[in-house]
């Protein structure tokens, strides 16, 4: 059976906040996979490799070469975290903007 969901948890469950607009507009991928696939930091010479692989894995719909992306993805976040810059910097100017203004 579904759960109801009231009248301000629906309201607030469609308002974004300005760091979600942003994060949106410089990573405009619905799917959590291809988002990280975005943000994530790799090498200039891994590039092709990695294209080739996710060239196999929508050819031949590998789940497990979709998993062994992913893993791959949030090894290379915990490693150097290079990746996640642009998305940190969006949320650190608008958090240090609302402390200004209470200032």
């Amino acid at each position: 059976m579904a759960k109801s969901v009231g009248i301000f948890e629906g309201l607030r469950a469609g308002v974004q906040s300005e760091e979600e607009i942003a994060l949106e507009f410089m990573f405009p991928a619905k799917d959590h996979f291809k988002r990280l696939q975005m943000m994530t930091h790799h090498q200039m010479r891994a590039m092709v490799p990695l294209s080739v692989l996710g060239i196999f894995r929508r050819m031949y719909k590998s789940n497990v070469l979709k998993t062994f992306q992913e893993e791959l993805g949030y090894n290379k976040i915990a490693l150097d975290r290079l990746g996640r810059v642009e998305g940190s910097e969006i949320v650190a100017a608008r958090r240090i903007a609302r402390e200004k203004e209470e200032e």
